[in-house]
């Protein structure tokens, strides 16, 4: 990467993925001033905002996360990426590289915030669940008895 620091880049990801979205915003900004908005690496520092910001579940930062947290290492995260440039004909380089330097990082980052609200709200339905349930059964045997 040209002209941009690792911990700058850390840092643009620990502010979005902690949910301070206009301080990650300025960020990325800052990073734009020093490699241009034409730029693969940028766009794709973009594209990761753009999607995580607004919520797009779908893409490759959610799907990247939920892999992680699901236990694939990042060593097997990082080759396939890898592996992607290797078979890719004219691969944006760029862009991939900025992937590559996410997944080299993914361990020294906060779990997204939008990913642990995602897995509380799903553990607070779960509970809710058991607790209706429970609820009714009770309710069923004293009118059983």
């Amino acid at each position: 990467m040209i002209e941009v620091s690792t911990r700058t880049i850390k840092k643009f990801y620990t502010l979005l993925f902690n949910g301070k979205i206009s301080e990650s915003e300025k960020t990325l900004d800052y990073i734009r001033k020093k490699i241009g908005d034409q730029s693969p690496y940028y766009n794709a520092l973009y594209g990761i905002y753009y999607s995580y910001v607004n919520d797009d579940v779908d893409s490759y930062i959610f799907k990247l996360w939920e892999r992680y947290l699901n236990g694939v290492d990042k060593k097997t995260l990082y080759e396939e990426v890898e592996r992607l440039i290797k078979e890719s004909y004219n691969p944006p380089a760029g862009f991939l590289e900025a992937w590559l330097d996410l997944i080299s990082m993914i361990d020294q980052l906060p779990v997204p915030h939008k990913i642990e609200k995602k897995e509380s709200k799903l553990e607070e339905e779960v509970n809710g669940e058991v607790e209706v349930t429970e609820e009714l059964e009770e309710d069923y045997r004293r009118e059983s008895s």
